[in-house]
Protein backbone atom coordinates (compact mmCIF):
# COMPACT_ATOMS: atom_id res chain seq x y z
CA UNK A 1 0.00 0.00 0.00
CA UNK A 2 1.68 3.52 -1.03
CA UNK A 3 2.57 5.82 1.72
CA UNK A 4 0.41 9.17 1.01
CA UNK A 5 2.03 11.27 3.55
CA UNK A 6 5.14 13.06 3.41
CA UNK A 7 6.57 15.09 6.62
CA UNK A 8 7.37 19.06 6.20
CA UNK A 9 9.08 21.34 8.60
CA UNK A 10 6.74 23.80 9.88
CA UNK A 11 8.60 27.15 11.62
CA UNK A 12 6.65 29.11 13.64
CA UNK A 13 8.00 32.50 14.71
CA UNK A 14 6.68 33.45 17.57
CA UNK A 15 5.88 30.56 18.78
CA UNK A 16 7.90 27.54 19.66
CA UNK A 17 9.66 27.44 16.66
CA UNK A 18 10.06 24.18 13.97
CA UNK A 19 8.40 20.88 14.39
CA UNK A 20 7.45 18.40 12.03
CA UNK A 21 4.54 17.83 10.48
CA UNK A 22 2.90 15.46 8.45
CA UNK A 23 1.16 16.17 5.09
CA UNK A 24 -1.09 14.42 2.86
CA UNK A 25 -1.16 14.27 -0.83
CA UNK A 26 -2.39 16.88 -2.49
CA UNK A 27 -3.02 19.35 0.68
CA UNK A 28 -3.16 22.75 0.10
CA UNK A 29 -1.93 25.27 1.89
CA UNK A 30 -4.70 26.88 2.88
CA UNK A 31 -6.09 23.34 4.43
CA UNK A 32 -2.58 22.90 6.24
CA UNK A 33 -3.32 26.74 7.31
CA UNK A 34 -6.63 25.45 8.93
CA UNK A 35 -5.29 22.52 10.75
CA UNK A 36 -2.23 24.09 12.20
CA UNK A 37 -4.32 26.83 13.08
CA UNK A 38 -2.14 29.67 10.83
CA UNK A 39 -4.92 31.89 9.53
CA UNK A 40 -3.71 35.45 10.16
CA UNK A 41 -0.17 34.60 9.83
CA UNK A 42 2.25 35.22 6.90
CA UNK A 43 2.80 32.20 5.19
CA UNK A 44 6.00 31.19 3.28
CA UNK A 45 6.91 28.22 1.42
CA UNK A 46 10.21 27.33 0.50
CA UNK A 47 11.72 30.70 0.42
CA UNK A 48 8.54 32.46 -1.09
CA UNK A 49 5.83 34.09 0.35
CA UNK A 50 2.30 33.41 -0.42
CA UNK A 51 -0.76 35.31 -0.80
CA UNK A 52 -3.59 34.71 1.59
CA UNK A 53 -5.76 34.57 -1.57
CA UNK A 54 -3.28 32.04 -3.42
CA UNK A 55 -3.49 29.51 -0.24
CA UNK A 56 -6.12 27.20 -1.92
CA UNK A 57 -4.09 26.65 -5.29
CA UNK A 58 -0.88 25.88 -3.49
CA UNK A 59 0.00 22.60 -2.88
CA UNK A 60 2.51 20.89 -0.67
CA UNK A 61 3.37 18.13 -2.24
CA UNK A 62 7.52 19.46 -3.25
CA UNK A 63 7.61 21.66 -0.30
CA UNK A 64 10.03 20.99 2.39
CA UNK A 65 9.24 23.99 4.62
CA UNK A 66 6.59 26.35 5.83
CA UNK A 67 7.45 29.61 7.81
CA UNK A 68 4.52 31.21 9.35
CA UNK A 69 5.52 34.70 10.85
CA UNK A 70 2.99 36.78 12.76
CA UNK A 71 3.17 40.37 13.97
CA UNK A 72 4.93 40.63 17.23
CA UNK A 73 4.46 43.79 19.61
CA UNK A 74 7.39 46.15 20.27
CA UNK A 75 8.56 48.15 22.98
Amino acid sequence: MPNNTNNITLVLVPGPGASSVAITEGMTLAQFAAEHSLNGRQLIVDGEGISPDNWSSVTLNAASEVFATGAVKGN
